[in-house]
């Protein structure tokens, strides 16, 4: 009985005085920034630069712009900020967050999934899905695909005209 008190007790002082820790720009940076170098994005000589906060990613909010404060749930872009470079997103959701490598088909597919999971959670309507995963599939043909081009080389070789489509 005692020790099935003690047990009770110490659920219960668990439950109500942990905290989850707050979410902001500069508790992912850190996050973002390995990501980034395990991925080669960011040049072997700036490496340091962004691991001691001299450089910076650029994170923005598809729809609330950029937060330095307590980030809120929704789905943010990211990069390093220079041209010819990738570009990924991260969904953050109940102080966690999930980073959508969208680098590859396969990634680009599992970020597709992450993110129709992270609207049906959150009850957002078809315009506001629709747009994430529109934002998602633009990203990784213009950007990530080729980054040195800067659009989607299929647009301009491949078929152009839907009059013959069903």
């Amino acid at each position: 009985m005692k020790i099935t008190l003690i047990i009770l007790i110490s659920l219960f002082s668990l439950s109500c005085f942990s905290q989850t820790k707050e979410l902001t720009y500069n508790s992912l940076q850190s996050s973002l920034t390995e990501f980034l170098i395990s991925n080669g994005d960011i040049r072997t000589e700036k490496i340091d630069d962004y691991r001691q906060g001299k450089s910076e990613i650029r994170l923005t909010g598809l729809f609330n712009n950029f937060q330095k404060e307590k980030l809120i749930d929704g789905i943010y872009s990211f990069a390093i900020g220079c041209s010819h470079c990738k570009a990924y997103f991260v969904i953050v959701d109940q102080s966690q967050y999930t980073i959508l490598n969208i680098s590859s088909k396969e990634g680009l597919n599992i970020a597709i999934q992450n993110t129709l999971d992270f609207c049906d959670r959150n009850k957002y309507c078809v315009d506001i899905t629709k747009d994430y995963i529109s934002r998602l599939i633009s990203v990784y043909h213009n950007i990530n695909k080729n980054p040195t081009a800067g659009y989607d080389v299929n647009c301009q070789r491949g078929v152009k005209d839907t009059k013959t489509l069903p």
